[in-house]
């Protein structure tokens, strides 16, 4: 029947890829007839497809005047409960930001009736979400990326009206904002006159402790500055280079002093840092203490005199010959770094505690840590200025302070007026990665029945109890299950954790953008966009980007589907009953998919930003700087180009993240420490391998052109 319908379809002009999302239809059960229709192209196709897949009501989008990316908008609309087919009309950009906004809960209506575009609809919407008060800075003529500047800036509780000003372009306000989170004194540079480059090297230099005086005149361009800077850190280091040869010539110094022990009966000698001086009395030596101070005197020595050891040395000279310390500097001290003080606990481990036989133990393990609003959560300490110093010849030594850290980024939190104090908005997760903190909202509830209805929040969720059948669980952050979960169907934004396990029936669906963790899951679907790990998985179907991982002497993978791009470990899969179990293993359909998109947006890119590279050559030809550095014209042309070399820029690492992916799914493998039951069938690239007999401790991966086995 399949068969004979794929023959009538291919019958009617479909190219391959309309066939192919035909295919995959019929395949699985889909009514196709609702984009069986040459008007669609395939990107529509599978729009519809996942709609029917999803038991959507897709007549609400599949129409051919809507193209594939406003039916994608609707169709993750449906899916999160949202209706937006009153605004089809719109395009896909506004549509995403109508779907984000309901989702968190944040009205962008007076937006977009004032006239905002979709790019700056993303920062005002994010604004709105985490609570920064971007109205007073909001002005028409912002592109989206000033917004962003604005909006991060607000966030991290720096003073944005430094350079939230129409005159400035959203890279100078990126400069300006850098500085501020530095702490440097971005006033020597945040003036309208300098193009954002010269705003960079002067920050950069800055950073890195320079006297920026030398060069931030401007009459020098960026690329001046830069010359200049660079040299200037060039002759730093030499100078430190330099000051440390003199300080490795210590040896050289002994080496004279007592070559001149021969040649005097009262020698001073200087250490190279001028740090120490000393004084070599011969035996015999009838010097008074005040032809010693003379003689240190004349030697330059007037700091840090001992007279305590050149009265003692004077009694002993005329018994022995002698060499003491007659003078010694104080040496700088560095101030200390300033430092965070938390009020919460760090460093939580994301991995749980391994038993001794191998098994996670998920039931003891901590995923999270909750803070209250109002809660002072982190406190800065600021670097203190050091101590100077000073040689033996009176110079001063400079100290150097301590180094300052950059502010805390991230969101949910609010900086005090004194710049230091972190206090918590509102209560809810918090979590400290590198330089970015976050606190996103916690919903805690007991559990989770037909009774007390589905769920859907734009944190994290937090169930303390068990999950019944028949519901819906959908969380934008973290979903935590402490109990058991039936037959429900959960979502989660990041990580999902199921501490008991899963007991589906055939029906529980559990979907998240990052990890799955369980127990176990038994009549179960997955899908993760990164790893699934368990103890134990029973007739369910797998799905993940990266890896799965079945630990403990006991675990083991029976029954059902198992599909991943790296790689299946599990010490057993399959079991003694032969029930039939798929492995599938390398890249998947949709990976192949994004792998074309991809290369089609960089092509697209490519030639967009070669027409703007072409206008800006023009430009600077026909104009000199001083005329075209006022142009709107240059100055728009000159921004679009950038913008399109660092999309171009971002498309190519996103290009080669996909190349590295493809690559490692090439040697992707299947790892059996126990045993490999008879029934299981892997497949990979095309081919094919079954298990006719069980084997033990195996490693299943792509052997030339065929599927091999290999001992372990």
């Amino acid at each position: 029947m399949k068969n004979s319908l794929m023959k009538k379809y291919e019958s009617m002009g479909f190219d391959k890829g309309q066939l192919e999302e035909i295919r995959q239809g019929v395949e699985k059960g889909l009514d196709v007839s609702w984009y069986t229709s040459v008007k669609y192209d395939w990107f529509q196709m599978e729009e519809i497809k996942k709609g029917l897949e999803r038991g959507l009501d897709v007549s609400v989008y599949a129409r051919e005047e809507l193209t594939y990316d406003r039916m994608r908008q609707i169709r993750k609309g449906l899916q999160d409960g949202i209706k937006l087919s009153e605004y089809q009309s719109l395009s896909a950009g506004y549509l995403r930001q109508i779907r984000k906004a309901k989702q968190g809960n944040v009205n962008i209506f007076p937006y977009i009736q004032k006239g905002y575009e979709p790019d700056q609809l993303e920062e005002i919407r994010l604004a709105l979400e985490h609570k920064a008060d971007l109205e007073p800075y909001l002005i028409m003529e912002f592109l989206g990326e000033s917004i962003r500047e604005i909006r991060l800036g607000l966030e991290e509780g720096l003073d944005v009206s430094l350079y939230a000003k129409i005159n400035f372009g959203w890279q100078q306000m990126r400069e300006i904002r850098f500085g501020l989170e530095k702490r440097l004194n971005v006033s020597l540079y945040a003036k309208e006159l300098y193009r954002w480059k010269q705003m960079r090297e002067i920050r950069l230099g800055l950073e890195a402790g320079l006297d920026v005086s030398a060069y931030m005149s401007l009459m020098y361009s960026a690329k001046d500055m830069e010359q200049i800077r660079k040299k200037m850190q060039e002759q730093r280091a030499e100078d430190r280079r330099q000051e440390e040869e003199r300080v490795s010539e210590n040896f050289q110094f002994e080496v004279l002093e007592e070559q001149a022990k021969l040649a005097a009966e009262c020698l001073v000698t200087v250490n190279p840092n001028k740090m120490e001086a000393y004084v070599t009395l011969e035996k015999g030596s009838c010097k008074t203490k005040e032809e010693i101070l003379q003689l240190l005197e004349k030697n330059n020595i007037v700091f840090g005199i001992k007279h305590d050891n050149i009265e003692r040395y004077l009694k002993e000279a005329d018994k022995s010959s002698n060499r003491f310390l007659v003078a010694e500097g104080i040496s700088p001290k560095q101030g200390k770094d300033g430092y965070y003080e938390y009020f919460f606990r760090t460093g939580i481990p994301q991995i749980p505690a391994i038993r001794q036989d191998g098994s996670i133990d998920y039931q003891n393990t901590v995923y999270f840590e909750q803070v209250k609003a109002g809660q002072i959560i982190a406190v800065y300490h600021e670097a203190q200025p050091g101590v100077g110093g000073r040689a033996v010849d009176g110079t001063e030594l400079p100290a150097q302070g301590g180094q300052e850290k950059p502010v805390l980024r991230g969101r949910g939190f609010l900086l005090s007026p004194d710049k230091k104090t972190y206090i918590a908005r509102e209560s809810g997760k918090i979590e400290l990665e590198g330089n970015s903190l976050t606190i996103q909202p916690l919903m805690i509830v007991d559990e989770v029945t037909i009774s007390t209805g589905n769920l859907r929040f734009h944190g994290s969720i937090w169930v303390r109890g068990n999950v019944g059948s028949g519901v819906v669980i959908q969380a934008a952050d973290q979903l935590v299950v402490e109990g058991n979960v039936e037959a429900a169907h959960l979502q989660g934004g990041k990580k999902i954790v199921i501490k008991k396990g899963v007991s589906g029936g055939g029906y529980a669906v559990i979907e998240s953008g990052g990890e799955i963790h369980g127990k176990f899951f038994e009549g179960a679907s997955l899908t993760a966009k990164d790893g699934i790990y368990a103890n134990y998985v029973m007739n369910s179907n797998l799905a993940s980007g990266k890896e799965i991982v079945i630990s403990g002497s006991k675990g083991a993978l029976i029954g059902g589907n198992a599909a991943a791009v790296y790689q299946i470990e599990a010490f057993h899969i399959g079991n003694r009953a032969g029930l039939a179990t798929n492995i599938f293993l390398g890249m998947n359909k949709e990976m192949k998919k994004k792998e074309e998109e991809a290369d089609i947006k960089l092509k697209k890119l490519q030639a967009e930003l070669a027409i703007f590279e072409e206008a800006y050559r023009k430009l600077q030809k026909q104009y000199p700087p001083e005329v075209r550095n006022t142009m709107e014209l240059y100055l728009k042309v000159e921004q679009s180009t950038y913008i399109k070399r660092k999309q171009m820029e971002q498309q190519m690492e996103y290009k080669k993240e996909l190349d590295a992916i493809h690559d490692k799914a090439d040697q992707a493998s299947m790892l059996v420490r126990g045993v490999l039951n008879a029934g299981t069938v892997v497949q990979m690239d095309g081919k094919r391998w079954s298990a006719l007999s069980a084997v033990k401790n195996v490693t299943v991966r792509r052997s030339l052109k065929d599927i091999g086995v290999f001992r372990n």
